[in-house]
Formats: structure tokens, C-alpha cells, sequence
């Protein structure tokens, strides 16, 4: 798996992604387990690289990996899903332990002071977007629906966790009690 990370964060590349979610899906269902999705994105990571440059940014993303790796188990798989965002695939966790290990990487990255070289230390805030899975047997939908919560944390103000509705039988929303 060593070639299949991203070489500025060390987190695993997104191609491995179908494969490894796929797996624990299947897992997942075949044991009656429980299995959560995570989006973490960096707030205002754009201003970041045009005030300070990209090799800041690049640094920003090397220290935010740090940080997420820092907060999930061995266990758990961390991908670099896009520029400034990150998903993490929590094996075995249901909502409430998703949920906690989330705000837990929020409130990490909210009092960390990322070291930047000669621009000094920044301040870094992200917002996060959590899906439990269902029984839904197509990973797209588990990722999309942590990809909703994530765009309603943005939308709350950013620097905060949402989690997504988990659905019942008939397709009616549920949503989790917050913790």
C-alpha cells in the first residue's frame, strides 16, 4: 500500500477508495456491524494558498493529515479525497463514536497552531460531515450523504460537525440524537 498514498500528506490515495470501502461495506453487512464515513475539509483553504502561497498550503495539508491520523485508530483508513479534503472510513463505529472521534479532530485542529516556516503559525479551522451506513449496498451513497452533512456544516458557519440522517425502514429520515 506504500505507492498507493498521497506524497504530501501520507494519507491513501483516493483511488484505493472503492476497493477498501467496498470491502468494509461488505463487511459491514455480512456481520452487522457498524461503519461510519467522515469528510473533513480545511475551512477557507483557498485565502490560505492565495494570502501565504502554495507551499504554506502544502504544509497546512501535511500538518492537518497529522492531525486527523493523530485522532482515528489504526484501524480506521484516512484518504486524501480531493485538494483540501479528507475522508476517513471508521471500521466497527456507529454514530455516536463517529461523532465524538469528529469533534474531537474539529476541536485538535481548532487549538492547533500550524507551523508554517517563515509565514509563522496559522490558525486552521474544518468542518465535517459524518454518514453512518444504512445497508445501502452502493458506497456512493454513504459518501454522499456524508458529503451532504459536510455541506451543511459549511453552511452552518463553518468549524463544526453535522451529521447526515440515518434512515429507517421505509425510507424515513431519522436523525441522531446529538452528543
Amino acid at each position: 500500500m506504500e505507492g498507493g498514498r498521497d506524497p504530501l500528506t501520507r494519507a491513501l490515495n483516493r483511488r484505493f477508495l472503492p476497493a477498501i470501502l467496498g470491502r468494509e461495506v461488505t463487511f459491514a453487512k455480512e456481520n452487522g456491524t457498524a461503519l461510519s464515513v467522515m469528510l473533513v475539509d480545511i475551512d477557507h483553504f483557498k485565502a490560505i494558498n492565495d494570502r501565504h502561497g502554495h507551499q504554506v498550503g502544502d504544509e497546512v495539508l501535511r500538518q492537518v493529515a497529522q492531525v486527523i491520523v493523530g485522532n482515528v485508530r489504526a484501524t480506521d483508513f484516512v484518504f486524501r479525497y480531493g485538494g483540501e479534503e479528507f475522508l476517513i472510513v471508521l471500521v466497527e463505529t456507529g454514530i455516536e463514536a463517529a461523532a465524538n472521534i469528529a469533534e474531537r479532530i474539529r476541536a485538535d485542529m481548532e487549538g492547533h497552531i500550524f507551523e508554517t516556516g517563515s509565514s509563522g503559525g496559522l490558525s486552521v479551522t474544518a468542518s465535517i460531515g459524518i454518514a453512518l451506513h444504512s445497508g445501502h449496498p452502493d458506497q456512493k451513497f454513504l459518501i454522499k450523504a456524508a458529503d451532504e452533512a459536510l455541506y451543511r456544516a459549511k453552511a452552518a458557519g463553518r468549524n463544526t460537525v453535522e451529521l447526515a440522517p440515518i434512515y429507517g425502514e421505509g425510507g424515513k429520515g431519522i436523525w441522531p440524537l446529538a452528543t
